[in-house]
């Protein structure tokens, strides 16, 4: 009972403390900014964080003293990234009723541009590069951030040319203006004497050395040693790869490699994996993706060999308004980065799913199964591929097909992704190409041929907002007529409407048709011109808006498809930009007919 009871007033003392230090504690009242004339309050404002919380937050930013040391190092070093050398800054802070008023009293001093800029000693690299790559240019205000900031790209450019062991001083001159001299010593060329691999427990490191760019005796470059590392971890068998160079004692031009490995553990990894997932095997529909789990079971180095073993198993529910019961599909994976020692990535996959026909509540569910094997080549940070492969499926819909359907294609698929981010992108573009051929010499139950060209811009005129720009368009040749007896299943034709296409109208819905049971269905075509425009801002927390054009049209002959001829729809849309996706809300009206309209659900951007 005394324990009890003692435990009951620790208790309660306990929380009497933190209630205490909850009630105690300090938040953000102002922020005033005195003394600035070069800058406004709010370009300053935004090199802090110590701010006051807005009702639009739903939060209050808490006080803190160290917080309060870094903003005003961050605004001095503003000021210094400006030319703003002399400049000095105050702060201080009053506290009444836990309500903290923050002061920065800032002397800005003069303002130094670049006068001339000096360079001794330069051999392997251009004068004009080594400024380029420093952000040196007379006349602008002098930045020492920057410069500090950017002489890591000077020694990636000297390391490319073999100087692994250049020196340089930068001495100032500061007058009226700033005078820059650059003293180099670029030393010899480097070259390399011997490399070796360590870390490995497994792994054989003949199978490392296969992977080396370069061999002994070439020029030290640094892109050779990214290669490197880039194709080791690609092979997926190694959680971090580093490339250490020893020198030697008795040279100055020579170095040893130390490829330094540590392996992923050898065992299964289970993962359950709930959230978005892109939705395959539905090619007349742009970026289908929808709410569900899945279950992934990997090995990477199946029974002791170097092939990797990936199992998945998932069930979606799409966000597009038709398909309207759960796909259901399994995928085995077995891929090896260099099978029977040739450079070559390799995966072969089987999969099934079972899925209900658009819009087909009652009716019965459509299995599909196959083979799958590609060559798959990846690049710039693995967003960036070539598959090339076939694939050999088939469908089967007993009560309504007499026989299965039989599909055989082969592939080629490029992506070329240069955005800054694949999921919040701000700037770069995304060229993607796709090419399957079915039928013909692979045989299966139809031959033709389908194309499909999708380039995509994306700009950040100012901060925080990216203009997004997309032009798709798609041709089929080769269709018969009697292929369309397929189409509620396959979906190989073009088809616009929905979240990811024109918003004004319903999913797949653009243009439709009427079956001898009354029942309305998508009507593909074989060509199609699409392009979307869009312009993302936040508003505030983690919400954000769209406002976007869209405009396409589809055909049974591509030169019928003019860009007068297209459909225009025009909307906002509402997103929450959460860490693995933003979720948003669209609504798309007609241009020419605004009772022509419709509100979206989706998931990711719409390109």
């Amino acid at each position: 009972m005394r324990k009890l009871k003692l435990f009951l007033l620790v208790a309660i003392a306990a929380t009497i403390s933190l209630y205490a230090q909850k009630s105690n504690t300090r938040t953000i009242n102002s922020v005033s900014i005195i003394g600035h004339h070069s800058f406004s309050q709010r370009k300053l404002l935004e090199q802090i964080q110590l701010k006051p919380g807005s009702f639009l937050l739903f939060s209050r930013v808490e006080f803190d003293r160290r917080l309060l040391k870094l903003d005003a190092i961050s605004l001095k070093n503003y000021y210094h990234s400006n030319g703003f050398l002399e400049v000095a800054v105050k702060d201080s802070f009053s506290v009444i009723n836990d309500k903290v008023d923050i002061f920065f009293i800032i002397e800005e001093g003069k303002q130094y541009y670049l006068n001339s800029v000096n360079i001794i000693g330069l051999r392997s690299l251009k004068e004009k590069e080594v400024k380029s790559l420093l952000d040196l240019k007379t006349g602008n205000p002098y930045n020492p951030v920057q410069i500090n900031t950017n002489l890591a790209l000077l020694n990636e450019a000297f390391e490319e040319k073999g100087k692994l062991f250049y020196q340089f001083d930068i001495k100032q001159e500061v007058q009226d203006s700033v005078n820059i001299t650059i003293l180099i010593n670029e030393g010899p060329d480097v070259y390399i004497h011997h490399a070796w691999v360590s870390g490995l427990e497994l792994i054989d490191s003949s199978y490392v050395r296969k992977e080396f760019s370069f061999k002994k005796g070439d020029l030290f470059q640094k892109n050779l040693m990214d290669k490197t590392k880039r194709a080791l971890l690609q092979s997926g068998f190694f959680s971090s790869v580093s490339l250490i160079t020893h020198p030697l004692a008795n040279s100055d031009s020579l170095v040893n490699i130390e490829v330094r490995m540590k392996e992923f553990r050898n065992r299964g990894e289970l993962e359950l994996e709930p959230g978005y997932e892109i939705i395959e095997y539905v090619p007349g529909v742009n970026s289908l993706v929808g709410l569900g789990g899945s279950v992934h079971w990997l090995d990477r180095m199946i029974f002791g060999s170097k092939n990797r073993f990936d199992a998945k198993g998932s069930v979606v529910m799409p966000s597009e308004e038709g398909f309207v019961y759960p796909r259901f599909s399994v995928a085995i994976k077995i891929s090896n980065h260099r099978p029977f020692a040739l450079r070559l990535p390799t995966q072969v996959k089987v999969f099934y799913q079972q899925f209900k026909n658009f819009g087909d509540e009652e009716g019965p569910y459509v299995r599909r199964f196959g083979l799958e094997y590609a060559n798959i080549f990846r690049w710039n940070r693995q967003r960036s591929f070539l598959d090339i492969g076939f694939r050999f499926e088939l469908f089967d819909e007993s009560d309504v097909f007499k026989d299965q359907i039989e599909q055989r294609n082969f592939s080629i698929h490029l992506q070329q992704d240069n955005r800054d981010n694949p999921v919040y992108p701000s700037k770069g573009n995304v060229i993607i190409f796709r090419m399957d051929a079915f039928g013909g010499w692979l045989k299966g139950n139809r031959t033709y041929t389908k194309y499909d060209l999708d380039l995509r811009q994306y700009v950040s005129p100012i901060k925080n907002v990216t203009v997004a720009g997309r032009i798709n368009v798609g041709l089929i040749t080769g269709w018969s007529d009697d292929y369309d007896h397929y189409e509620a299943v396959l979906f190989e034709k073009f088809y616009l409407g929905g979240s990811n296409t024109l918003r004004a109208w319903k999913p797949l819905q653009f243009m439709t048709y009427q079956t001898e049971y009354g029942s309305t269905l998508p009507l593909g075509k074989t060509s199609k011109m699409l392009t979307n425009w869009e312009v993302r801002f936040p508003l505030f927390w983690r919400l954000g808006m769209v406002l976007f054009y869209d405009g396409g049209q589809i055909s049974d002959s591509f030169q019928t498809v003019q860009w007068k001829d297209l459909q225009w729809n025009r909307g906002v849309g509402i997103t929450i930009n959460l860490p693995f996706a933003p979720i948003r809300v669209d609504y798309g009206e007609s241009i020419e007919n605004p009772n022509l309209n419709k509100i979206h659900f989706g998931i990711l951007y719409s390109f």
